[in-house]
Order: structure tokens, then sequence, then C-alpha cells
């Protein structure tokens, strides 16, 4: 029987979420990201920390910025990360984030460039110091880290290059251990490998899916027994955005959005069991309103606390982008919602899972210019707070703003399993680091069960 019988919701300014504060002033390279160590979806193992790359123009220079996230979930002074020795680690951006087995974070950074094709992969206490775990065979992007049900760790990244020995390599830190299982690396097609996501479910059965030569790929890679062959999903265009999920039952999904042109379409591919795919399922195709080039942060699938699977993406209706969110079960998608203003253009920044069966969405809304364009760099920040209800259907509660129309992008956010808030981050003028947390929900009126 479904949880849900309600949902608690501030509507906006009511208070849900802290005024804006600044966490670090001077220029940042790309996404600030959170998150929390943890054995369960309800249950914190450490200390949570923001992560990002602060530029040369920094009065400490370029570098990895850590901030240790502590009492109320508020942020300390950022420090820059630091090996076991003491010397300064500089992973290069772009960055991805993710919890780690026995109370730690990892960090994965890209190869400073194209003629050095590895970067790091290191590890530690959300204090320090951070310990080399391993090496990324090419650039990561924020699907490249993957976090367990009980905090295994997967990390997936491109190797070969364009050659003939291209390929997705796959490695595991299981959260009984304190290193890598062997490399497992998935031969490919000709061609570079990009836009590679990975998964992982609570057996450690793994899911890679990306791009090579104008095609999407899966490959499902059991903890046990014997993996299937590469499975070709789509043709799909020079950059989709890709997300994936795999389940504990042994079904998969995949959700792309393939921009064209000026067009953009929306899919979905549910695995029958064992993870075997069939046709994908069109979901919905527009011509990008405004002449907006689609959102790389879009779509998302996720994993709720009670299992249940939810996926938002940005849509279009009557000429402005929307949120859309809807719930997965073993029929597949089921009624979609639209969950921001449709009368105002709204931008899927990310979706998150709580600790106690619900879900954030957050997106950005651009203001329109007199022109009709849509200015990116004039933008308000919005978050709603939803479940699944029974029968497949998501309820979200009422937008709450975060950030007034300001210079603001690159919006994440992050849920403490311990205390059920939830922590926003974005970069405001001047490349700021900016955050606000909202209120835990269990004081608010939590979810109550039915």
């Amino acid at each position: 029987m479904g949880a849900v019988a309600s949902l608690a919701a501030a509507p906006a300014g009511a208070g849900a979420w802290s005024p804006a504060a600044t966490l670090g002033s001077c220029a940042a390279n790309g996404f600030a990201r959170a998150a929390f160590p943890r054995d369960s979806p309800m249950h914190a193992t450490g200390r949570g920390a923001i992560v990002w790359s602060a530029a040369s123009a920094c009065p400490g220079g370029a570098g990895t910025l850590v901030s240790v996230i502590g009492r109320d979930d508020l942020p300390a002074r950022p420090a820059y990360a630091r090996a076991p020795g003491g010397s300064r680690l500089t992973l290069h951006p772009p960055l991805a984030l993710a919890p780690a087995p026995h109370g730690q974070l990892a960090i994965a950074g890209s190869p400073p460039s194209a003629a050095l094709a590895r970067g790091q992969l290191v590890q530690g206490s959300a204090g320090g110091p951070f310990s080399a775990l391993g090496t990324i065979a090419g650039g990561v992007s924020q699907n490249a880290l993957a976090t367990g049900y009980l905090g295994d760790l997967a990390v997936a990244s491109p190797t070969g290059g364009d050659s003939g020995r291209a390929g997705a390599r796959i490695d595991v830190e299981r959260y009984f251990a304190h290193a890598l299982s062997p490399s497992r690396v998935v031969p490919a097609r000709d061609g570079a490998v990009d836009e590679l996501t990975v998964s992982l479910d609570y057996r450690t059965d793994a899911i890679a899916v990306w791009r090579q030569d104008g095609a999407l790929y899966a490959y499902d890679l059991p903890a046990s027994g014997r993996a299937q062959p590469t499975q070709r999903l789509a043709d799909v265009g020079p950059a989709p955005r890709i997300t994936a999920l795999i389940s504990d039952d042994n079904r998969a999904f995949v959700a792309w959005a393939d921009e064209r042109g000026p067009a953009t379409s929306i899919y979905l591919d549910a695995s029958a069991s064992g993870v075997r795919f069939g046709a994908p399922r069109l979901l919905e195709r527009f011509d990008n309103p405004a002449g907006l080039p689609y959102p790389a942060t879009s779509p998302r699938l996720i994993r709720l606390s009670s299992e249940s699977v939810m996926m938002a993406w940005t849509g279009a209706q009557q000429g402005h982008w929307v949120v859309r969110a809807a719930a997965i079960d073993l029929n597949g998608l089921r009624k979609t919602s639209t969950i921001s203003d449709p009368g105002s253009d709204a931008l899927l920044s990310d979706l998150e899972p709580g600790p106690d069966g619900e879900a954030l969405a957050l997106w950005s809304e651009p203001q329109r210019t007199p022109d009709g364009r849509l200015d990116l760099g004039h933008q308000a920040l919005v978050a709603a707070r939803g479940i699944d209800a029974y029968p497949g259907r998501t309820i979200f509660g009422q937008p709450e703003q975060i950030a007034a129309t300001e210079p603001n992008e690159d919006a994440t956010v992050a849920f403490d399993p311990a205390s059920d808030r939830a922590l926003a981050l974005w970069r405001g003028e001047r490349g700021a680091v900016q955050y606000a947390i909202r209120a835990s929900s269990r004081r608010r009126g939590r979810l109550s069960g039915g």
C-alpha cells in the first residue's frame, strides 16, 4: 500500500528556506556539490561536505575547496583539500562528488587536458585528508560517480579515446572494502565514448550507459554471475543528456533528451526483468522555447527511500519551458504532472531523494527579455517537495522560492539523511558560491501513512 496520504509544503516566501548566504566569494569553475556519507537513505555515517573548484583568481589560487557541513547543516569556512602528507590537492574540473564507504566522501577530477588523459579519484572524511583511490580514464560528469544503498561506490570513465580500444571502464568499491575492485572495461565500437553515466543497486549490480558513434548503449554488470552483452538502445544526436537507474528487482531505466537542431525529444526505456531493454518510449517532442538549448541537467531519475522510482525533466508547454515529474513502476511511466508554473519558464536543475520518502525538485526561472529571449544571466531559483503517491502519481507541494531573480546558475541540492534538511547550492554574481538551507519537514508536518 502507498505510504503517503498528505504532503506538507510551504508556499513561496513562507520561510521554508533560510535566506541566501555566501560561502565563497571568489570565482568558481563549474558546479558546487554537497554530499553526505550514509549506509542507508536514513542513516548518516559521517559529516557531509561541499566541494567545488576554485579558479586561479581566488586569493589562495586554483585548487579544490572543501567546506565541512556542521551543526544545523551550516557549512564551515572552506579550505583547500589536502593529501595525507599535507600537500594541496588540485583536482581539475569538472568534478564529481559522492558518498563513499566508512563515512567518507569520494571526489573525482577530470584530466587537466586532452594530452594528459588521466584524472584522479580520491577519498577521505569531510575534513580530509583525501587519499588516492584510483585514476579516471577520461573526463567525469555529474553522473560519473554513483552510490549504492549500503554506501557502495561506483565510478565510470571512458577509456581509449577515439581509438579502436575505446570503451567504458567501471570501478566499484564495496561497502565493506577499502579499495576498488578490479576494473571492468566494456569494449565498445570505434569512436570516443561520451556522456557516460553509472548506477548501482542494493546488490552492487551496476549499469553503465553512454553515447558512441551516434548511438546510445547500455551495459548491465551484475555483482555476481555473467555480464550481459552490450545493448544498443537508440540512435541519438551529438550531445544527448542521459540519466540511468538500476533497481533492486533486476530492472533498469534509462532516460535521455535527444536534441537535434532547434527541437528536443524526451525518451524513457524501461527494461524487462533481467535488464533486457526494448523499444524506448517517446514522452514528448517539441521545438525549444525561445530558441534556448536544452539544459544539461535534465532529465533525472532517482530512487526514493521508499524504493519507488521517480523521474523529472524539462519539457515544453504552449511556448514555455516547464518542469515535469512522474512515478515509474512495473507498468512503466505513470501519470505526468507539470510541477512548475506553466505560464512561466522553468529549467530543471536537480532532483534529489530525501530520507522520508520524499524528493526535492530544484529549478531555475529565467526571465523573458522584451524581444522574447530568455535571460539566463538573471534567474530565480525555485524548489518543490514531492512524493510518489499510490497509485502511480507524484504529488508536489507549492513552489518555494530560494533565491530572487539575480545572476544565479549551476544550482544543485542535497539532503542530510540525519536531519531531513536540504541544502541548495548555486553560483551567484561573479561566480560566488551561495547556499540556503530548507528546514526539516519532520517539524513542519511530515508525510503521513496510509
